[in-house]
């Protein structure tokens, strides 16, 4: 509730000294024509309280624009925010499919399993990182997040190229490696919670600040 009277204060201040003006101005108007009659003073003090409301709705439409463009640069980028947690949560999914395929045992692990799940995992990183290539993210926690799951997609992508190796070699994989592909999806999924949360906590912060991050309130914490 705070946020929002002082979000309104300056429009609240507009419209009072506006009125303000445009009253003082007629009511000289009217004074000068009851005691001189309508001369060139009345016609001056009537020019000057169309001037004021001239001005002042001009200033409220140059406002209104500047609203509206910011409300549309918010949409664009949620929009985008949106379209980076579907990428992430792709990535998280195919490593998901990768992980209980690894681990049924009625799966046959082959050279066609292992080219798969090392195509989706190639396949999320270039995804991830050309969703890296944008500059106007709504927050930098989307650069952060996009970073940590391409990181863990191209860890991921070694992972397999290791066990690809292993089971070409005819050898038993490392438990230990086995465990680090499994457990990807789940640090994906921890990092797809992570960046709800803080996609709610950006949502609040724009929301308080009229469609803009309060990044004045963070100078005043500051000091």
């Amino acid at each position: 509730m705070r946020h929002l009277i002082r979000r309104h204060a300056g429009e609240a201040a507009f419209a009072a000294t506006t009125t303000f003006l445009v009253v003082a101005t007629a009511w000289a108007c009217v004074i000068n024509v009851r005691s001189s009659g309508w001369d060139a003073n009345s016609a001056a003090w009537a020019q000057a309280s169309g001037s004021i409301l001239a001005i002042a709705g001009a200033a409220w439409i140059a406002r209104g624009d500047v609203r509206r463009a910011r409300r549309w640069r918010r949409e664009q980028a949620e929009e985008a925010a949106w379209h980076v947690r579907f990428v992430v949560v792709q990535a998280q999914y195919d490593a998901h499919i990768t992980a209980f395929e690894l681990t049924n045992p009625e799966e046959l692990i082959d050279g066609r399993s292992l080219r798969t799940w090392r195509q989706r995992a190639s396949s999320s990183a270039m995804a991830l990182q050309t969703m890296l290539t944008k500059v106007d993210h709504i927050h930098p926690s989307v650069v952060t997040t996009l970073c940590n799951a391409k990181m863990l997609l191209d860890e991921m992508e070694a992972d397999l190229t290791d066990l690809a190796n292993t089971i070409m070699r005819f050898q038993i994989p490392d438990k230990e490696l086995v465990s680090d592909v499994v457990g990807y999806h789940q640090l994906l999924q921890d990092l797809i919670a992570q960046y709800d949360s803080r996609a709610k906590s950006i949502r609040d912060a724009l929301d308080q600040g009229g469609d803009m991050l309060p990044v004045r309130d963070f100078a005043k914490r500051r000091k």
